[in-house]
């Protein structure tokens, strides 16, 4: 595969019209460019580092403790999450329409949304014993689905 340089690139995106050609070097110039570690951060789902330092100070017993609820968590939540995805795929192949196909999607967002519910007040009073904040709603922008 050859690479075009970037001016004869984006020469060549000209009859996509000036939106298009906006767009299309937004993207390439996105696609190129590293993420600082901030933004990663949020791209990667990782802590804040203030967590990440708190984390550390844990003893190795603390450590353990966290570690095997995490793990119990996903062992117990398995076929939760396979469940899910399994009735949101039974939901979309019987969609007829937008609205069907919505509210497949709005059902499932509700049940991953009860899912990561469970998730927090399993975890929280292990979090709690071992010196850690509570796990906690992120604030989420709202989407239209």
């Amino acid at each position: 595969m050859t690479l075009l340089p970037l001016h004869v690139f984006i020469v060549s995106l000209a009859p996509l019209g000036r939106l298009g050609l906006i767009a299309s070097s937004a993207a390439v110039l996105t696609a190129l460019a590293p993420l600082p570690p901030l933004q990663a951060q949020y791209v990667y789902g990782d802590s804040d580092p203030v967590a990440l330092r708190r984390e550390q100070r844990l003893s190795e017993r603390q450590k353990d403790e966290l570690f095997r609820a995490y793990k119990s968590w996903k062992q117990r939540s398995y076929n939760q999450r396979v469940s899910i995805i399994n009735e949101e795929r039974r939901c979309i192949d019987g969609a007829r329409n937008h609205m069907d196909f919505r509210s497949c999607i709005r059902d499932t967002k509700v049940a991953r949304q009860a899912l990561r519910e469970e998730k927090r007040s399993y975890l929280n009073p292990v979090r709690r014993r071992v010196g850690l904040p509570p796990l906690q709603e992120k604030p989420r922008s709202k989407q239209r689905v």
